[in-house]
């Protein structure tokens, strides 16, 4: 779990300011790694939205919309950004202050996403 934890730090910092959480959660709902500088309940969080994915890919699979590669849930004052791993075993959902660039959060999720499957321990 260490390189987890190691790789959850980086995109952190490169995210800085704008990182609010982040876990890596499995199919269960259960959060494996993570870390948190906000005041939420990421446990609750990693299992709530497991629905959300879950539900994401059932729609595409019944509508024929082909795989779901990542989502984007937008609040009053924050982004949540899922991305799934691997065999869509594990997400990872990030939490993100609304003046957050969402390309720059998408595009480090997708640089990482095998460094971060590679480290999940299975």
């Amino acid at each position: 779990m260490a390189k987890l934890d190691e790789l959850i730090r980086e995109i952190q910092n490169e995210l800085g300011a704008d990182f609010r959480y982040m876990n890596i959660v499995g199919s269960d709902g259960l959060p494996i790694a993570g870390t948190t500088v906000a005041d939420v309940n990421t446990e609750a969080v990693a299992a709530r939205f497991t629905l959300i994915v879950k539900l994401a890919s059932r729609v595409a699979d019944k509508l024929h919309l082909g795989e779901v590669d990542d989502n984007l849930v937008t609040l009053d004052d924050a982004y949540i950004l899922m991305e799934l791993l691997g065999d869509e075993s594990y997400f990872v959902i990030l939490g993100l202050s609304k003046e957050a660039p969402l390309g720059v959060a998408r595009m480090l999720l997708k640089e990482y996403a095998d460094q971060l499957w590679d480290a999940i321990p299975r």
